[in-house]
């Protein structure tokens, strides 16, 4: 390493970092440096964003694109699309056994009861994983179907404003053209360049184009390939596992007896010429990071170097980059949740329409609410398409994420040829008809000064838990809130009835007193309304247009 870290220097500028170690909860470490003293490398563009958490908080304001957008589609598919069982296929199919409870309390994070049902699965429907390992999925993805121009024409009509591909899941498989990774779906498997291919469709179309990496903090580091190294007992007991040849560390890492955590100064120094040359190589609009900022000091540079190139690329600062922990210099990014107030700055929901993450057909790893080994427990239940939240549901938790400054990137899982689930388009063209009628209540918006008012109660619907989609319902008595320019909206996240008044009590006359019009957005239709100190009364129509939540448009002077 030390002769690689030489070599490196005659080109680069270099840097001297002391260990740093810091934990945290849920997502794992974003402080945490390298393990020991040593020299790192870095190419960052030149600009005036520093590598530090000074600079990138002083630099960094979200662009407008991004909260004009509020709506974006993204999805999860790859390598682990081919055995479709479970979402973290590649990191439980090595589990011969639940893992000792000491592990699970201090090293294992994420852990869920009964993964071995997926060794299980995976030694009934493909063989031993000494002989049929993670990387024997590769030649079997031959993504025959996969079209990124017809799917980005579909996601735009629908009306997503972004559109964002997975460049790397947790397997540490590239999806795109690495030059430091020969993993990849260029050299292997399907032989195709996903990413440039949606970077080409997105630009054809005209929607904003986002990679997602997955791969990207010290829980992340190989999780895939965990487990035990051979089964303890049976007829295969002591046979390695495909992962414990040294042949494959590219795909799966270098073995060691702590590989269940661990930080590699060689592999964050990878991962950050591998995230560079997504920068370089494809301009992404957006990167998200499935985690924490990744590997303290790396990450710190991948996004300078990001925000740098951007602004020389469009002349003013267009980049997102979003992580899932407050933190100057970024957007915050909820995964399958949002916020239960009204927030200062913009941020990202990303959720999904089907169980799940991946595509998962017939699984037999579904449980009674939807989901993978990330989201559920595994339950002996057959499913087919099943939806883990309808069109109503996404409707009604984007309306209630931009009403509080949010944005909403919904995930749609791809069959392992690439196709779109008939189930999943049928609620795609629901949400983008509700979208033809609703969306000038949602594109361009800006926030009011409460995000809605309404008898949902959040701690009781939760249980006092922390928000979290696809849980609740609302009624019409629940109200949504966002403007622009001299309009407000008021949408009802359910029909109030037909000729029905609804009040608004914040929009009453000591607040608003400028009240010119009030329409039905739908339709166009104006309606009757008065307004007193106790609020805004709206006379709905007669009888509704669309479904799932209805606009009212009220126009001041």
């Amino acid at each position: 390493m030390k002769v690689k870290f030489l070599l490196f220097s005659l080109f680069y500028c270099s840097l001297t970092v002391q260990a740093q170690w810091t934990t945290h909860d849920d997502y794992g470490q974003d402080d945490i440096i390298n393990p020991s003293a040593a020299t790192y490398h870095f190419d960052i563009a030149s600009g005036p964003v520093k590598a530090n958490d000074e600079s990138l908080t002083a630099n960094y304001q979200c662009p407008k694109w991004f909260r004009d957008a509020k709506f974006g589609i993204y999805m999860h598919w790859g390598l682990n699309s081919v055995p479709g069982y479970d979402g973290h296929y590649g990191r439980w199919m090595y589990w011969y056994q639940e893992p000792d409870s000491s592990l699970l309390k201090n090293e294992i994070l994420g852990y869920r009861a009964h993964a071995p049902k997926v060794y299980q699965y995976h030694l009934k429907h493909f063989g031993h994983p000494s002989k049929f390992g993670y990387k024997d999925f590769i030649p079997m993805w031959k993504a025959t179907r996969f079209n990124a121009d017809s799917l980005a024409a579909f996601y735009k009509e629908i009306g997503a404003k972004f559109i964002g591909v997975m460049a790397v899941h947790h397997d540490n498989f590239d999806l795109y053209d690495s030059s430091h990774q020969p993993w990849n779906s260029v050299k292997m498997g399907p032989k195709i360049d996903i990413v440039g291919a949606w970077q080409k469709a997105c630009k054809k179309v005209g929607v904003h184009f986002a990679v997602t990496s997955h791969l990207s903090n010290y829980c992340h580091e190989h999780m895939f390939y965990q487990g035990t190294n051979a089964d303890p007992k049976g007829p295969y007991a002591g046979i390695p596992y495909d992962y414990m040849n040294p042949a494959y560390e590219g795909l799966y890492g270098k073995r060691s007896p702590d590989r269940i955590m661990r930080q590699e100064p060689e592999f964050a120094q990878q991962w950050y010429e591998r995230t560079k040359e997504l920068i370089d190589k494809y301009n992404p609009d957006l990167i998200y990071f499935d985690g924490p900022l990744p590997n303290g000091i790396y990450g710190q540079q991948l996004a300078a170097h990001f925000y740098n190139t951007k602004l020389a690329k469009d002349g003013t600062q267009q980049g997102v980059l979003t992580i899932k922990r407050p933190r100057g210099g970024f957007t915050l990014d909820r995964e399958c949740s949002g916020e239960d107030e009204l927030q200062k700055n913009p941020f990202l929901v990303d959720t999904t329409v089907n169980p799940g993450w991946f595509y998962m057909g017939n699984s037999l790893n579904i449980n009674k609410d939807g989901g993978d080994s990330g989201m559920g427990a595994i339950s002996e239940v057959k499913a087919k398409d099943k939806l883990r939240m309808t069109a109503g549901q996404i409707v009604d938790n984007l309306v209630d994420i931009v009403s509080k400054n949010g944005n909403m990137m919904l995930n749609v899982g791809l069959r392992a040829d690439g196709s779109l689930p008939e189930t999943f388009r049928d609620e795609l063209v629901k949400i983008g008809k509700w979208l033809k009628l609703n969306g000038e209540a949602i594109y361009g918006t800006r926030p009011f000064k409460v995000y809605g008012e309404g008898i949902f109660n959040m701690n009781a619907a939760a249980g006092k838990k922390k928000y979290a989609d696809n849980l609740y319902t609302y009624t019409a008595k629940d109200l949504r809130f966002t403007t622009k320019g001299n309009t407000i909206y008021v949408i009802a996240m359910d029909w109030p009835g037909n000729s029905k008044t609804i009040r608004v009590k914040n929009l009453n006359n000591r607040e608003t007193n400028s009240i010119k019009s009030v329409s039905f957005l739908a339709s166009g239709e104006k309606v009757k309304w008065k307004q007193d100190e106790n609020g805004l009364y709206i006379t709905t129509p007669s009888h509704p247009t669309g479904e799932y939540a209805y606009t009212f448009k009220v126009c001041l002077k």
